[in-house]
């Protein structure tokens, strides 16, 4: 028989039903009792006396978590349109307006959302980023759900929604990229394999499948918590997943959905295969930047909550029942050091850590010194969400922020910065052409990034063509326009195969010094195709 000190809140809510603890194999702890039995007749009682288990109907949490979810989204629409674009954002518009089953460099859920959200709010930052901020909003209250559902109490649930909204959450909804809703994702099925692994209704695994399918319509990430789960379930013994057909049928769907995406990689050459390989290129420095970014994501400050949290998973007896997602986990995070994959693709499953790290925290603000400790927690709380704000938002004047070290801490700010002026040079450029160059004339760019700004912010500019990622498979020029207006690096570098002349004749200026991804880039005009586009075109194909 176990004490109080091990049931949960202070240790497992099935063991709380009737006294037994599961060790770390699933077998009770009552050495009287077979362990399947004692053990499976306790989750019935836990889950009859916890109906939220069972049903996805109850969404209830405090209305402080609805209040912080709702002040994060505030703050990062209020900032949205601050800078400007980033260059994938304006890449995403484009591709979306090319609708497609699937792209060179990812599924075609993220291009579909964003052509529509400017389709629907018209072309700015902000109308692509307010959903985003809804999604990272959500991810606030699933944690909370999260905590719930492991049994914290209502102030546990209201930490956790404070510590995930000054986390890197704030950070990822302030741009429109796959991440966000792929974020979203790893959070609802974690959301959903508590319920199911402390005895939720297997109904749920029909919920899981319909958000891995959809979510692997954004992002092929998703695979690593499969493979993950796949290894937890099994060394953390949970056999009656592992047999149970809700499970398989729940993969099934996943599958079911993903399909058309699968067929299109299929029938184009798997290029996202290719690309992942041009991603795992830069393996040491993607591996170099794993630690520095899990410890930015979960809060410079409040990163403890969650290391806690994922110690508790992975070593308590009383968090048994959800032993695999720890172990997923680390699998997933392995998966991610080994392929060389980007360091962000390792911090989907912060959702069930960072819920587990709050009720522990709950549980340290109980033990007395309550203003003490409140006060070092509100302290750490404020002083990371700071700290992510200055990092990874556009809180400062763009002038002040010119001026500061930021851009080269965080590129993906310095890269909204500067696209006025560099539409501006770039049409400067066409409009200097003699009338009958340009009339024979297309701007051909070294990335979708320099493409997508001059497609969608350009006013009287040539047609805008790109051998990178998707551009390339849009086609070539036609045949009859043979002058290009060149904008970047050449790949390959040698442009002499191309043309019999080049030469450059403006420079990108952002008119602040901010050092970013075309601030010193070269714009040429090029004259003397050496052959048809239809020959150049294979050697102009770039996938990165």
């Amino acid at each position: 028989m176990v004490g109080q000190a091990d049931c949960w809140p202070h240790g497992d809510p099935i063991c709380c039903v009737g006294g037994l603890a599961p060790t770390g194999d699933g077998k009770a702890g009552h050495t009287k009792s077979k362990a399947s039995g004692a053990y499976a007749s306790i989750k019935m009682a836990f889950t009859a006396a916890h109906p939220d288990h069972h049903r996805l109907a109850s969404l209830a949490v405090p209305w402080p978590v609805f209040l912080t979810a709702g002040l994060m989204v505030a703050v990062l629409l209020a900032l949205s349109g601050a800078y400007g674009f980033h260059g994938d954002e304006m890449y995403y518009i484009v591709a979306g307006r090319h609708p497609a089953l699937g792209y060179v460099d990812q599924p075609p859920l993220t291009p579909i959302l964003s052509a529509a959200s400017v389709a629907l709010f018209g072309l700015s930052p902000t109308a692509v980023r307010i959903l985003p901020a809804l999604e990272m909003g959500f991810i606030v209250v699933l944690i909370a759900l999260i905590v719930r559902d492991l049994g914290g109490t209502r102030r546990a649930q209201v930490l956790a929604a404070i510590t995930a909204a000054l986390s890197g959450y704030l950070e990822a909804g302030h741009l429109d990229t796959t991440t966000e809703p792929d974020l979203l994702a790893w959070a609802i099925i974690l959301w959903l394999l508590v319920k199911l692994l402390a005895g939720g209704d297997r109904r749920l695994w029909l919920a899981v499948g319909v958000t891995a399918g959809i979510g692997l319509e954004n992002k092929d990430t998703l695979l690593f918590l499969g493979a993950g789960l796949a290894v937890g379930l099994v060394l953390a013994r949970r056999w009656d997943v592992v047999r149970s057909p809700w499970a398989w049928a729940a993969i099934g769907i996943a599958l079911l959905i993903w399909a058309p995406n699968l067929a299109w990689q299929a029938a184009n050459g798997w290029p996202q295969l290719a690309m992942a390989q041009a991603i795992s290129a830069y393996a040491a420095d993607n591996r170099g930047q794993i630690v520095s970014l899990l410890w930015l994501s979960t809060g410079p400050f409040l990163f403890p909550v969650t290391a806690a949290g994922l110690l508790w998973v992975l070593r308590s007896k009383a968090a048994a029942p959800w032993r695999a997602i720890g172990i997923a986990a680390l699998v997933g995070l392995g998966l991610v050091v080994i392929s060389g994959g980007k360091a962000y693709y390792a911090i989907g499953s912060v959702p069930v850590f960072m819920a587990a790290g709050a009720i522990l925290l709950d549980r340290w603000l109980a033990r007395g010194h309550r203003r003490v400790k409140g006060f070092t927690f509100t302290t750490a709380a404020v002083l990371s969400g700071a700290l992510i704000a200055l990092l990874t938002l556009p809180i400062l004047p763009l002038a002040t922020y010119a001026k500061t070290t930021l851009p080269a801490t965080d590129p993906d700010v310095a890269n909204t910065v500067g696209w006025p002026q560099y539409v501006a040079t770039v049409e400067g450029v066409v409009a200097a052409l003699p009338a009958d160059e340009r009339a024979h004339a297309v701007i051909l760019t070294n990335d979708y990034s320099e493409a997508s700004p001059l497609i969608l912010l350009g006013k009287g500019l040539l047609p805008v063509y790109s051998g990178h990622n998707s551009f390339w498979t849009w086609g070539p020029p036609p045949p009859d326009l043979t002058v290009v207006v060149h904008v970047g690096d050449w790949r390959p570098t040698d442009w002499s195969q191309f043309f019999i002349g080049c030469h450059v004749v403006a420079t990108i200026d952002n008119g602040l010094g901010v050092n970013n991804g075309e601030q010193g880039e070269r714009v040429s005009v090029c004259t003397g195709l050496r052959a048809p586009w239809t020959t150049l075109w294979p050697e102009l194909r770039t996938i990165s």
